[in-house]
């Protein structure tokens, strides 16, 4: 969302930062100042309008742009509290990283990667290395399990051939 209020001009993307307050009276009565600020918060407030497309329903009752700005980064964002929340979610993932019976490789790989991007656009990254050191864990306890499904197997079939 920030990306899409930079490339607005500066006095439109700074109406969507701060609240306005609509002046009493009509339009001719209002100052210059009053008009400059009615007139950025209207561009941002159209501009906001027609990003979302379809999808208004949570904005349409909103008078200014600050307003649906604030609903749209709580909406997407969430509060401090959801945001905490998330990325414990995302680092419980992240440690218990695993790869599904049906899944392949690169769905593997897709979904390791939405962990740490979603890690990532919360402000909590992980740098590398430590990608690299949970995939060889995840490695390491793969190639474990099927080590010791061999050896099982084996066990089995030397118990088996003795009888």
């Amino acid at each position: 969302m920030t990306v899409f209020s930079q490339s607005l001009e500066s006095h439109v993307a700074k109406a969507i930062t701060k609240p306005f307050v609509i002046p009493v009276g009509d339009e001719d009565t209002w100052s210059n100042i009053t008009v400059k600020e009615f007139k950025p918060n209207a561009k941002s407030h159209y501009a906001l309008l027609k990003s979302l497309n379809d999808d208004i329903s949570t904005v349409i009752n909103c008078k200014f742009a600050y307003d649906i700005w604030c609903n749209l980064f709580v909406t997407h964002e969430g509060t401090s509290q959801v945001k905490r929340d998330k990325i414990d979610l995302l680092h419980s993932e992240y440690e218990n990283f695993n790869m599904d019976e049906n899944e392949t490789i690169d769905d593997m790989i897709t979904h390791f990667i939405k962990i740490t991007n979603g890690l990532y656009s919360l402000g909590d990254t992980i740098d590398n290395d430590q990608k690299v050191r949970r995939v060889i864990v995840f490695h390491r306890r793969i190639t474990g399990s099927q080590e010791n499904l061999q050896k099982k197997g084996s066990r089995s079939e030397i118990t088996s051939n003795r009888n």
